[in-house]
C-alpha cells in the first residue's frame, strides 16, 4: 500500500490568507463547541444542582 502523504510537494508554501482561513475556521468550530457544552451541558447540570440543593434545604425545614 502507497503512502499517499509521500507525494505532497514539501517544498510549496500554503498562502497565508489560505492558512488564516483554515485557522479562522477552527477556531469558530472551537468556539462553536465551547459554546454549546456551556450551554447544554454545564449550565443544565449547574441548574439542576441548584434545585437539588433548594429542595433538600426545604425539606430540612419541613
Amino acid at each position: 500500500m502507497k503512502n499517499s502523504f509521500k507525494k505532497i510537494l514539501t517544498k510549496h508554501e500554503v498562502p497565508e490568507n489560505l492558512k488564516n482561513k483554515i485557522f479562522d475556521d477552527i477556531k469558530m468550530i472551537r468556539r462553536t463547541f465551547y459554546i454549546s457544552d456551556l450551554f447544554l451541558m454545564k449550565y443544565p447540570n449547574t441548574l439542576s444542582d441548584f434545585f437539588i440543593q433548594q429542595e433538600k434545604i426545604n425539606n430540612k425545614h419541613l
